[in-house]
C-alpha cells in the first residue's frame, strides 16, 4: 500500500532525473535496517559496492572491527552523497540482485539462514516505499528501476497484460513486452519505438483475435470491423485505431523515412501506449463476446 503523502501527490509533481539529498538519506535508512534485521552482512558489502559503482580504489574492510565498520559506514555515507543521481539507482538495482545473499547466523548454539529471497522481499518493498515517498519519477519493480508511467497508464497497461495471457495472442504479446520495456528505460527512454510497438501489438492483436478478417494490416482490420455486414463497432470508434495507425506510419523516427507526422514526445508516447492498451482490451472483450458458449 503506497503511503499517505503518495497516494496524495499530484502525478505532475514527480521527480525526475534526480535522486535528491532527502533520498539517499532515506536509502541509508533502508541499508542500516537491512543489517539490522540480518538481511545483509555489514557495512563493508555496501561500501565495496558503491566503491565499485564510483570506480574508487577498492578497499578491505574487516566486519570484525569496529573502526572498520566505521571506515566503512562513512565510505557508504561520502559515496552516496557524491555519486550521480543514475548511478544511485544504479546501486539500488545491485542492492537487490547482488548484495543480497543466503546468510546463516549463530544465536544461542543454535543456527538460523536468513534467506536471499528474504532479503530481496524486504529491500524490494523498502526501496519503493522510498521511491513513493520521495515522489521520484521512478519505480522498482522485479528487481529494476523502471521509469513510472501514470496511474492511468499503469492500470490499463496492467489490464492489457492480462488479456494478452491468451496463448494464441504470442506475436501480440511480444510487440507489447517490447513497447513497454522502450518505455520503462529510465536510461534512455525510446518513445519512437514505444509507440511502433504499442500500435504493432493492437494490430497483432486484432489479426490474432479475428482470423476471419483476413487482414494484413490494422487499417484493413478497421475497415473489416465497421462495415455494415460485420459491425463489430461503430465508424467513429474505428477512427481512434485508424489514427494511432496513421500516426505510426507518419510519425518522426518511427517508421523508416517517416517524418510527416510530427515528433513523438514524452507525453505522446505515453499517451499512445495507454490507449493502445485500452484498444488491445477493448478487442480481448469484443473476441470473448463472439465466442460460443462452452455448452
Amino acid at each position: 500500500m503506497p503511503p499517505f503523502s503518495a497516494k496524495n501527490r499530484r502525478e505532475n509533481n514527480w521527480i525526475d532525473g534526480d535522486f535528491p539529498a532527502s533520498a539517499r538519506n532515506g536509502l541509508l535508512h533502508v541499508i542500516n535496517e537491512a543489517i539490522e534485521k540480518d538481511y545483509l552482512v555489514g557495512w563493508s558489502v555496501a561500501a565495496k559496492e558503491l566503491r565499485r559503482i564510483a570506480r574508487a580504489t577498492p578497499q578491505e574492510y574487516s566486519n570484525s572491527s569496529v573502526e572498520s565498520t566505521k571506515k566503512a559506514r562513512l565510505d557508504v555515507e561520502s559515496h552516496l552523497k557524491q555519486l550521480s543521481w543514475d548511478k544511485v539507482y544504479d546501486f539500488c538495482e545491485r542492492f537487490h540482485s547482488h548484495l543480497a545473499q543466503d546468510i546463516t547466523h549463530c544465536y544461542n548454539d543454535d543456527e538460523y539462514t536468513v534467506t536471499k529471497v528474504q532479503a530481496q522481499s524486504f529491500i524490494a518493498e523498502e526501496v519503493q516505499r522510498l521511491f513513493e515517498e520521495e515522489g521520484l519519477g521512478y519505480e522498482f519493480r522485479d528487481g529494476v528501476v523502471q521509469r513510472r508511467g501514470k496511474r492511468h497508464t499503469i492500470a490499463q497497461t496492467s489490464k492489457a497484460e492480462k488479456a494478452l495471457g491468451d496463448q494464441k495472442l504470442n506475436s501480440a504479446r511480444m510487440h507489447f513486452s517490447k513497447a513497454l520495456r522502450y518505455f520503462h528505460d529510465r536510461k534512455k527512454t525510446d518513445n519512437e519505438n514505444t509507440v511502433k510497438e504499442a500500435v504493432c501489438a493492437v494490430e497483432a492483436a486484432a489479426k490474432e483475435l479475428f482470423p476471419d478478417a483476413k487482414a494484413k494490416t490494422l487499417g484493413d482490420f478497421v475497415g473489416w470491423a465497421t462495415n455494415s455486414e460485420h459491425s463489430l463497432f461503430p465508424k467513429a470508434i474505428g477512427q481512434t485505431f485508424s489514427g494511432l495507425y496513421a500516426f505510426r506510419n507518419s510519425g518522426y523516427g518511427i517508421a523508416h523515412g517517416a517524418a510527416s507526422g510530427g515528433i513523438v514526445t514524452a507525453e505522446l508516447s505515453e499517451y499512445i501506449l495507454g490507449t493502445a492498451a485500452s484498444q488491445i482490451v477493448f478487442l480481448a472483450d469484443l473476441a470473448r463476446g463472439d465466442e460460443e458458449p462452452p455448452f
